[in-house]
């Protein structure tokens, strides 16, 4: 009975310890998923960062030429501020994400602990079973000492047989007093016979009760061994316990970072959206700007560019004086059909005795060099 509570106690606590590993395994896996689902969130977060910093930078050009809507002024203003607001939010996450990568050190560092103490165990295990081999030599010597105490049984018992001639000899020789002593003989033969069979009944009680001891001493070593598995099963299920609440927390606390990374990501993708439609507007009205603007005098337009050829000689640097004041700069050529055309309009200048050539762009403010 004491065997059998003690098997279904080591079976009760084996299944404990499979359920806690199991539910540990589970804890793992969330945990593993919840950080590549961050990593993700990360990169979708820098990668609408990038875009984020991409349309500012075309709204920044877009408002150099917006100097004249004065207006829109007020909205970028606001735009501005909100950018500001995200990169304070960018900075507190980075400090969160911080805080996330000390606590994953701290859990690495107790795993560290466990394995460590495993190893002991491992140890304590190994000197117990050394402590067995030398208890099982013991047990051999007593087995040969019973062994020589049986040899020692069989020689008295040998001796008894010899004596038993004797005897019968002095029976033959005292045949004649056997009349008179046979009631003597008679219940000294039962004696021995009583004797015997005492003897063999205490034989049996002596080997029975060694077999009974072998037995209890097995089932003392047996019970000691499950108290010692029962105590190591019991801390590893505390241990088990705090690595579970452990995992949890590290869930909880990435549930609560992925929540956060999700409504920074609508944010931004709002932001994005509002960006790209303040800039598509800017487009348009930039083209509706360049659609009304009609051809300034004494200007020749080829392709989006209007070219001035003024007919004054003058130095490069009053040329390029000159240039600016009329909101331009000296040419530069950037294309094959440019240059034939700048070529035709040098040979029209030289003939013209020199002058100096400027260009005006009605899209984008570029710098342009001296064409000598």
């Amino acid at each position: 009975a004491v065997c059998l509570g003690l098997l279904c106690v080591l079976l009760l606590a084996g299944i404990i310890g499979l359920s806690v590993y199991c539910k540990f395994n589970q804890l793992l896996v969330s945990y593993n998923t919840l950080t590549e689902e961050r990593h993700q969130l990360q990169t979708s977060y820098n990668t609408l960062t990038k875009e984020r910093d991409q349309l500012q930078t075309c709204n920044n050009t877009l408002t150099k030429e917006r100097d004249q809507l004065q207006t829109c002024h007020n909205n970028l203003t606001k735009e501005r501020d909100q950018l500001q607001t995200c990169h304070n939010t960018l900075t507190e996450e980075r400090d969160q994400f911080q805080t996330s990568y000390n606590t994953l050190t701290k859990e690495r560092d107790q795993l560290q602990t466990c394995y460590n103490t495993l190893t002991k165990e491992r140890d304590q295990l190994q000197t117990s079973y050394n402590n067995l081999t030398k208890e099982r030599d013991q047990l051999q010597t007593c087995y040969n000492t019973l062994t020589k105490e049986r040899d020692q049984l069989q020689t008295s018992y040998n001796t008894l047989i010899k004596e038993r001639d004797q005897l019968q000899t002095s029976y033959n020789n005292l045949t004649k007093e056997r009349d008179q002593l046979q009631t003597s003989y008679n219940t000294l033969i039962k004696e021995r016979d009583q004797l015997q069979t005492s003897y063999n009944t205490l034989i049996k009680e002596r080997d029975q009760l060694q077999t009974c001891y072998n037995t209890l001493t097995k089932e003392r070593d047996h019970y000691n061994t499950l108290t010692k598995e029962r105590d190591q099963l019991q801390t590893s299920y505390n241990t088990l316990t705090k690595e579970r609440d452990q995992l949890q927390t590290s869930y909880n606390n990435l549930t609560k970072e992925r929540d956060q990374l999700q409504t920074c990501y609508n944010t931004l993708t709002k932001a994005r959206d509002q960006l790209q439609t303040s800039y598509n507007t800017l487009t348009k009205e930039r083209d509706q700007l360049q659609t009304k603007q009609t051809c300034p005098e004494g200007w020749q337009k080829f392709e989006s560019s209007w070219y001035f050829l003024s007919t004054e000689t003058k130095t490069w640097k009053e040329s390029r004086e000159d240039c600016l004041e009329r909101g331009a700069d000296l040419v530069i050529i950037n294309s094959d059909k440019e240059q034939v055309r700048e070529r035709e309009r040098e040979r029209e200048r030289e003939r013209e005795c020199g002058s100096a050539l400027g260009k005006y762009d009605q899209t984008y403010n570029n710098i342009y060099i001296y064409l000598p």
